[in-house]
């Protein structure tokens, strides 16, 4: 017996085996193999790192401003397998094992999630989402598509690591001191390049980085962190993953003299800038009812909503109206820069920004400063995305969910109306409200849907699945606002009152971009961004229909205008939707939108002023929040 087990230990070799059959066997094929053939294991596991960074920036290698030649992010990459592999080929066995196997395993992970992500949000995972985790962003596993071209060059760098780890089993390397200093070579050298790449191609700007030329769209992309399709295509898979966990763990938190500086001469010049219009002070006094419609798309309010059309054919309606959205997050990132007038934090800013930053020039505070009372109301509880701390903080005297509006079912925006006396409690008010019907996953079984299901499918005449339940759920929010205008008037406060409505993003929940963008009429998905922005008064005595381009961001200064609010020392990122200033939209990927001219980041060139002013605009609103720019004003 003990004969028998010391002859299963013997090399395949004497055991007369070719190496072929050791692989394969998972068998030593020698313990004396001289030359480097012991050491070849390496070569897999090295060139699994290339395969996976290579793979998912060849898949999405036209969704950023470089492609997948782009050079700094190969160096990068390069440089960090040659890290990883330094690190395998001196350490010891134990840790040689889990360095060889998780942080690769790790990526690919990350890998597939960067792709899954990109089906449903148009832009990488970024750590930073997982702030949001449970607060209202939609998962579910029908909406995701994970790019085939993703799956395969992930399985081949499993495989590959695989095979590097039987490699190591059939040849065990000896300790020896070359391989050791090899190792060690190879990990500096990883390090340099990363280094080397970072200082030389993507070097720190210490100016006002916005009057730069074209080239350095890559280092403000890297630099910034302000999207995550750029970040990761000018960096590569692994350069970007290390700097957005380290973003996350060490944000950016101080405002330097020169910072405030810039953002001091910012704010002078666009108050002087500033004029007033005819429709300043237009609405001063008045009671406001402002209504976030959750994925409320052109077409559903145009086609399925005869109340809200109503009010936007009698208001001013914003017809180029946009809602660019910067993080993941679509409804809390437009509710964000709606309230404020800047956009939300990206990567490398805490999310503890929401509840720890002063916003004195908030709606809320702005109203309130004016002798308004300010209360926000939405179906859902207050800790979906921390409303419950976030609307206090923005200056809401409370945040009033489904529960405290005794709602029988929060999904159906119809009893939102339960919280009418709320809304209307002292005079001047000012009433944010958020519907939710309109929000997904879609589903036949949805409340919502079975509420409508009849109607909706009798005015929707198709058998898209996804379409009728859309339709249903505009049919469901359309309820509440017949059901508002009907209290008003009963209280009242129908003529008093001005009705500020627009969409928190377009409809992504149809899961079908391709339909989305032919119904709209639009070739891409920047322009599919295109909704809905209006204001309702019974003073309006003739419909006004403003053609400028506007955008989010531009809802809060022009609020500010008609009813005459003070924002003097606002940094503010948009501009007065009626007045001469703006008249244009900036997307996430830097592109841009005038009503004449779309201008993508992707193409290079352009105006070269405009970019300029986004450059500015965005960097700065960065520094804003950040630094917590107003807690020293």
């Amino acid at each position: 017996m003990k004969e028998k087990t010391t002859e299963k230990k013997l090399p395949g070799k004497d055991q007369g085996l070719s190496f072929r059959q050791c692989l394969l066997r998972g068998r030593l094929y020698s313990r004396e193999v001289p030359g480097l053939l012991p050491y070849m294991y390496i070569v897999p596991y090295f060139f699994a790192w290339l395969v996976l960074d290579f793979t998912l920036r060849f898949t999405y290698r036209s969704m950023g401003i470089v492609g997948v030649k782009y050079l700094p992010a190969g160096l990068f990459t390069l440089g960090w397998a040659l890290i990883f592999a330094g690190l395998v080929f001196f350490l010891p066995k134990i840790p040689r094992w889990f360095v060889r196997c998780v942080p690769l395993v790790t990526c690919v992970v990350l890998a597939i999630t960067h792709s899954g992500f990109m089906s449903m949000f148009r832009r990488f995972f970024s750590f930073s989402i997982l702030a949001y985790g449970g607060t209202g962003s939609f998962v579910d596993a029908s909406y995701i598509r994970i790019d085939w071209k993703v799956i395969a060059g992930s399985a081949v760098a499993v495989l590959l690591m695989m095979t590097s780890g039987r490699l190591l089993q059939v040849v065990p390397p000896r300790p020896v001191k070359a391989s050791v200093l090899a190792g060690v070579a190879a990990f500096l050298i990883g390090v340099g390049l990363v280094a080397f790449t970072h200082v030389h191609f993507f070097p720190q700007v210490e100016t006002v980085i916005w009057e730069n030329t074209d080239k350095d769209a890559q280092s403000i992309a890297y630099h910034e962190f302000n999207d995550t399709t750029n970040a990761l295509m000018v960096s590569g898979l692994y350069q970007y993953t290390v700097r957005d966990l380290c973003r996350q763990i060490f944000p950016q938190n101080t405002m330097s003299d020169s910072d405030r500086e810039m953002v001091d001469s910012y704010v002078a010049d666009y108050e002087a800038a500033r004029k007033d219009n005819d429709y300043t002070g237009l609405f001063a006094g008045k009671n406001v009812i402002m209504v976030q419609l959750e994925a409320i798309d052109t077409w559903m309010l145009d086609n399925y909503m005869p109340n809200l059309k109503a009010l936007k054919d009698q208001g001013i309606s914003f017809t180029n109206h946009y809602t660019p959205a910067y993080i993941t997050a679509g409804t809390f990132n437009t509710e964000f820069m709606a309230n404020t007038g800047i956009l939300p934090a990206t990567g490398g800013i805490p999310t503890s920004v929401y509840t720890n930053n002063a916003y004195p020039y908030s709606l809320a505070n702005l109203f309130t400063q004016a002798g308004y009372t300010a209360n926000s109301f939405h179906n859902s509880e207050g800790t979906v995305y921390d409303r419950g701390n976030i609307h206090p903080n923005l200056g809401y005297q409370t945040y009033h969910s489904g529960q405290d509006m005794a709602m029988e079912n929060y999904q159906l925006d119809r009893y939102l109306i339960n919280g009418f006396e709320d809304m209307t409690a002292a005079d001047p008010f000012f009433s944010f409200v958020i519907t939710y019907s309109g929000h997904g996953p879609y589903g036949e079984d949805s409340p919502i849907y079975q509420a409508h299901a009849a109607e909706a499918q009798a005015a929707a005449q198709r058998t898209d699945g996804n379409y009728v339940y859309a339709v249903a759920g505009a049919m469901e929010t359309d309820l509440f606002i017949q059901e508002l205008m009907e209290k008003l008037e009963a209280s009242g406060h129908l003529e008093d009152t001005v009705l500020v409505f627009y969409a928190d993003h377009y409809n992504y929940y149809m899961m079908d971009d391709g339909l989305n963008m032919e119904i709209k009429g639009v070739d891409n998905m920047n322009m599919l961004q295109h909704t809905n922005f209006f204001i309702w008064s019974a003073d309006i005595e003739e419909p006004v229909q403003v053609d400028k381009v506007t955008s989010t961001l531009d809802i809060l200064p022009t609020l500010a205008n008609l009813f005459g609010l003070d924002t003097t020392g606002a940094f503010l990122a948009g501009h007065d939707g009626l007045g001469d200033q703006g008249g244009y939209v900036f997307f996430a990927d830097g592109s841009w939108y005038d009503g004449t001219t779309y201008w993508s980041s992707k193409s290079g060139g352009g105006d070269a002023a405009r970019t300029a002013e986004i450059n500015q605009i965005t960097t700065l609103n960065n520094r804003v929040l950040a630094g917590n720019y107003y807690e020293e004003n």
